[in-house]
Parts: C-alpha cells; structure tokens; sequence
C-alpha cells in the first residue's frame, strides 16, 4: 500500500548504516545501470555505499508511490553542461517528490521533501588526508578556523564543509562551483549563508539546518525557497525487512516509521 509522500513543509531524513557491499537482496532492487555502477567501484567502501543509497532510496520511494521499488526510473542531468552527471531525479512515475543523499563512513542519508529542493550531506569527523582542505574555505571561515577560538578545528571544518556541500546539492551544482565562493556562518552559529559569490546563483532562497547526526559525523540539510520541519526515520530497519522477507518491495508492505 501507498504511505503518501512528506507533508508540505516537511523533509524525511531517513539514516542507515551501510550495507555488506554485495548483498544480493539489496542489489536485486537496483536497475541494470546501478548495478553496473555497482560492479565499476574498486573498494569495498565505495561499493557499499553505492549499493546502500541506491536501494534505501528506492524503499523509500516505493513505499511513498505505491509502486514496485524496480519501476522507478531516476535521470541526472548536470545544470551547467546539461550532461548525464548531475543531480539524480525521479522521472517516472512523475511525482513532485525531490530528494538528496550523502554517505560517509558507515553511514547513509536521504532526505525526502515535496516541492521542494533538499541536499544533504554528512561527513565522518575526521582527516581525509595529513591537513585540513582549508582551500573550500572563503577567507573570513580559514580566519575563524585559524584562530585561536576553535578547539576542534576538524569538527569546525566539518560543519563549514557539510553546510556548503548540502547548497550546493539543493542547487544542483555540486563541485562545479568552488565551494570557497559560498560564506557561512561560524561554526558555532545557527547555520546560514552569508554570500554567494558564484555564477549561477540560486534561483529561490537558501536555507540552512544542522543535522542531528551519529557520534562522529556531522551532517546539514540545505533547502531552496522556505526552510523544512525536519523528522529522522530508521532506514536500516527498513533495509533488515527486505532481507528477512517480512517486507515484499513489489507490493510495497513495509511500513514507514520515525
């Protein structure tokens, strides 16, 4: 049965833990294209998170549609070049149901909204590399980051970083834009944007929230045109229906839950 998509107004942030990178229930819901993409990925990481958004948002969308999670047909299309390579979106069935997913770790993301744009994105707190990419920064956050005020400059760095990752996705951008050309408030200050100093710019309003996110990640919801109520689902419960069978996605009887 149908569940309904998010109330007007509303963004579902549904949170699970990655996948075993083959599990063959999760990869039977995948089309032949996501499955090939599954196949391309080196590590085990990568394939596991691959396969863990891309099923998790299917359930999700099925059971919001009422269809079969395999009827559903996503296209990117990127902003500037209009090449195969932007943000994903639903086109078929036509629904008014926008969505956004990040993973980082062994965690995954997808925000769900309607009628509106969403980007999301989490990162794990900690070092990629010997030192902080202070180069994504405008000046004013590397002087905030710099000084002497921030203890934890990798947490600080996270939240400038996932605020202006998740604009970024709500716009459609990515990392065609520098991300250093978009200021944000400090990290110790509610989120919001300050400037925009990019071509193209945002079409409607930006807004901004921090995420309530597991215990060494942090996470931001971006949203365009009114900021969203936001509400946390278990999508790993979700993900654990499908591969003990209580939960057939073709006929779409998982229910969903906070």
């Amino acid at each position: 049965m149908a569940t309904g998509l998010p109330a007007e107004g509303t963004c579902q942030l549904w949170w699970a833990r990655t996948a075993p990178p083959d599990d063959r229930d999760l990869l039977a819901l995948l089309a032949d294209g996501e499955r090939r993409r599954h196949a391309e990925f080196t590590d085990r990481g990568g394939r596991a998170a691959h396969l863990t958004a891309r099923a998790l948002t299917r359930l999700v969308l099925a059971g919001m549609l009422g269809v079969p999670a395999s009827g559903l047909r996503f296209e990117a299309v990127c902003r500037g070049c209009g090449g195969p390579h932007g943000k994903p979106v639903l086109r078929s069935p036509p629904s008014p149901v926008t969505f956004s997913v990040s993973h980082s770790g062994q965690w995954c993301v997808v925000a769900f909204a309607t009628g509106t744009e969403v980007g999301v994105d989490i990162e794990r707190l900690a070092l990629r590399g010997t030192r902080l990419p202070l180069r994504a920064l405008a000046a004013t956050e590397r002087a905030v980051l710099t000084g002497t005020g921030v203890r934890d400059r990798t947490a600080a760095f996270v939240r400038y970083w996932t605020r202006k990752e998740a604009l970024l996705k709500a716009t459609g951008d990515g990392l065609t834009i520098d991300p250093a050309a978009l200021t944000v408030t400090g990290p110790d200050q509610p989120a919001a944007l300050l400037s925009w100093d990019a071509v193209p710019a945002p079409t409607e309003t930006p807004h901004l929230v921090d995420l309530a996110a597991p215990t060494g990640y942090g996470g931001a919801l971006a949203t365009l045109g009114r900021a969203l109520v936001v509400s946390y689902h278990d999508g790993g419960s979700l993900l654990d229906q499908i591969r003990t069978g209580a939960a057939v996605p073709e006929r779409h009887t998982f229910p969903i839950r906070c």
